[in-house]
């Protein structure tokens, strides 16, 4: 993976459905502002990613090869690819994300 800051973020379709899915647990079980203001949280995130993409590990017994941070009660899984940040998943901490990468 390139060292230093790159330019932007991208998240995969998926990502974009975990970041759903996460919104509407949130908003059913406590409300949708702390959906909204949750899921908001995730921006800072990917923003410390953008600066320090190798802040996490490589996780080199997936292919091709990810990094998971952790954020409150998920993982971001996210690699780097043409000088972007792609989030490849947005999943919660106790749920198998070998085998979702994998699937």
């Amino acid at each position: 993976m390139p060292a230093g800051r790159l330019a932007e973020y991208r998240l995969t379709p998926q990502a974009e459905a975990d970041l759903g899915s996460i919104w509407r647990y949130t908003a059913r079980t406590w409300s949708a502002d702390q959906a909204e203001a949750y899921v908001a949280s995730f921006e800072s995130s990917f923003h410390l990613l953008l600066g320090t993409p190798e802040i996490a590990r490589e996780r080199t017994e997936i292919t091709p090869p990810v990094r998971l941070y952790r954020h409150r009660s998920h993982w971001i899984i996210y690699r780097t690819e043409a000088g972007h940040l792609l989030i490849v998943r947005v999943v919660h901490v106790r749920r198998n994300w070998q085998a979702l990468i994998a699937g």
